[in-house]
């Protein structure tokens, strides 16, 4: 508020009259009011003020402030304007000058103020350092009195989001440094552990005026030694693709400084490229081998006490070799590869490992072995021959691949192909299962795997279902079963899929089959021996020998794994379990129903539930 009231001032221009009152020059001030001293207020940037002046005769004008700069020293008496610069201010509060008016022997006095601007300024705004305890010192050119704060931040990019919660590891302390207008904050950071930089922003501010300013700190995440790639986080070695010259890099993740060497019985085909010490690629040249075999190279990266170990392998000159997909073992033209009777429209892949530049592969059995199948891949960092095979529905063929090196026809390979004998292969989707009296409406049908995941090696033109012993379960069509509830209660059948393949199989039909076992399960009262089925019980309230009932399940070719029963209106009977039995007590007249919910132990009908009516009545009038 201060501030802007002296900014109003600055935009007035006090103004004063001086009148002679005789020859000499007698001057005396026309507003009473102001005593003998006028006041001009100026800003602190340099500008231009003026000043009026009435006066009979010649006037002039003098100061000995060096930072008031006169228009001109005299003016005639005509002159009603006199004119006056001041230098730029750089301080903080205020300064004061004067200026003299003399007319004859008289002089008024004009005092200028020049209001004072607050600075505050850090020499430098961004701060980075080591992952070690730090203190360092950052400067402030400020004409102020000063107070500080921490803020801890996140930062993404060019976004900072302020951290509330954090564990304090930076200290400052405020001091003057003893030249004029400079301030010194000294800034200690403690060791940082994690493996992440952290970052904070430190803010001065002037105290009167809230000017501030701020700056960013950085610390560096603890010692970082370690080999990264873009694909394999902990890749540390290149295989070449052939015996060729090449440039092979690595990637380090480090913010220290280590030592590199290169073994020395590598040291004459191995050659440092380029190496960089900050988190960038590790470069070296390879130079063509003239060697048969594989030969391998190291190059050893020490920090302290930790080592890393970079390996370079590159293949041997020349050489044209097969190889089993797991690269186990080498397939030659006698050992040859195999292939499944049914493999289709899948595709093979045959490793080889080679230093050829080109070479053509044919077909010499198109008719199932297509020649427009056959292309050079790739199986991870290997290369591979890929190949189809036509569909086999009869006994076991032969045939091959032939490889052609170009420039060097000793190199040249044939790859032999058998395919097996054509094996019908399917499954049904439950070879045994179990269906439960009255709830065979929860279960899918039996069908035969054809889907996406799981097709058969065949196809077929029908699948006819069947059953050993209808009497027990049917089965339609489409492989839905309904269990005869009459006659199939603890009984065990025998359903058929059988299934007609298409014309031109070695095979014509497959069978497959399902054990079906019914199950059922029914109430019955504990003191019946003969466990006659019970849906409903008659109870009379406060007579003893009709006010309860105990019920217990029957499960009937499957064991029950729990039972847990309840009372659908606890107002009318109450159920009380002991273990699998269930205590029915009448309570008041009505009905209501008790269920038992049986825990089954399959997997397509986890549960099922028993429902029991309970009628209670009152006992009649004596």
């Amino acid at each position: 508020m201060k501030n802007k009231f002296l900014m109003s001032l600055m935009a007035l221009v006090c103004a004063f009259m001086v009148s002679c009152s005789d020859d000499e020059g007698d001057i005396k001030f026309l507003s009473d009011d102001n005593g003998n001293v006028y006041t001009i207020m100026c800003p602190s940037a340099e500008s231009w003020q003026h000043f009026i002046v009435s006066s009979t005769v010649d006037w002039t004008v003098e100061t000995d402030d060096s930072w008031i700069h006169l228009a001109k020293k005299s003016y005639l008496a005509k002159e009603t304007t006199g004119m006056f610069k001041v230098s730029l201010f750089s301080g903080y509060t205020s300064r004061t000058g004067s200026i003299r008016v003399k007319a004859g022997d008289k002089t008024i006095v004009i005092t200028v103020i020049q209001m004072g601007s607050p600075v505050v300024s850090f020499y430098q705004k961004n701060y980075q350092f080591t992952n070690k305890r730090t203190s360092f010192i950052a400067k402030i050119n400020t004409n102020a009195s000063l107070e500080a704060n921490i803020e801890y931040v996140q930062r993404n990019g060019s976004e900072e989001t302020i951290i509330t919660s954090v564990e304090d590891w930076l200290s400052y302390n405020l001091q003057e440094s003893g030249e004029e207008y400079k301030q010194q904050l000294v800034l200690t950071a403690q060791a940082n552990t994690n493996e992440q930089p952290r970052y904070a922003r430190v803010i001065v501010k002037d105290i009167q005026s809230e000017t501030t300013d701020t700056i960013r700190v950085e610390q560096l995440e603890t010692d970082v030694f370690r080999v990264v790639d873009s694909v394999d986080p902990s890749a540390a070695s290149y295989v070449l693709p052939s015996y060729e010259a090449g440039t092979v890099n690595f990637y380090i993740d480090q913010n220290v400084n280590y030592t590199e060497t290169i073994a020395d019985e590598c040291s004459s085909w191995i050659t440092k490229n380029t190496t960089k010490f900050a988190r960038e690629e590790l470069s070296y040249n390879v130079a063509e081998s003239e060697e048969f075999d594989t030969r391998e190279g190291t190059i050893t990266l020490t920090y302290g006490d930790e080592e890393i170990v970079l390996t370079i392998q590159q293949p041997g000159h020349p050489m044209f070799t097969f190889y089993s997909t797991t690269r186990s073992r080498e397939i030659t033209e006698v050992t040859g590869i195999d292939c499944d009777g049914v493999v289709g429209e899948s595709q093979r892949k045959v490793k080889y490992w080679t230093n050829f530049a080109d070479f053509s592969i044919t077909s010499n059995n198109s008719d199932w072995i297509p020649q427009e199948s056959l292309q050079k891949g790739m199986d991870g960092s290997t290369t591979a021959i890929c190949f189809q095979v036509e569909k086999n529905c009869g006994e076991k063929r032969n045939g091959s691949i032939k490889v052609t090196c170009q420039g060097d026809e000793s190199y040249n390979k044939t790859l032999n192909i058998a395919q097996n004998q054509f094996e019908p292969r399917a499954d049904i989707s439950r070879t045994t299962r179990m269906m439960f009296l009255g709830y065979d409406e929860e279960y899918s049908p039996l069908y035969i795997l054809d889907d996406e995941t799981s097709k058969p090696n065949f196809e077929y033109e029908s699948i006819d279902w069947s059953s050993s012993d209808e009497e027990v379960a049917t089965v339609d069509a489409d492989g839905k079963i309904t269990a005869v509830a009459a006659t199939a209660s603890g009984k065990t059948v025998t359903i058929k899929a059988t299934i007609t393949l298409k014309p031109g199989y070695r095979v014509a039909t497959l069978e497959k089959t399902c054990a079906l076992t019914v199950a059922d399960a029914f109430l019955y009262d504990t003191d019946d021996k003969t466990k006659t089925k019970v849906e409903a019980v008659e109870l009379v309230v406060d007579d003893p020998e009709l006010s309860e009932a105990i019920l217990t399940v029957n499960a009937v070719n499957f064991t029950s794994q729990a039972v847990a029963w309840k009372s659908n209106n606890p107002d009318v009977a109450v159920a009380t379990v002991e273990g699998s039995n269930c205590t029915i007590g009448a309570v008041n007249a009505g009905e209501t129903t008790v269920d038992a919910i049986i825990t089954t132990g399959d997997t397509e009908l986890p549960s099922i539930t028993l429902s029991c009516k309970v009628k209670v009545t009152t006992p009649p009038n004596d």
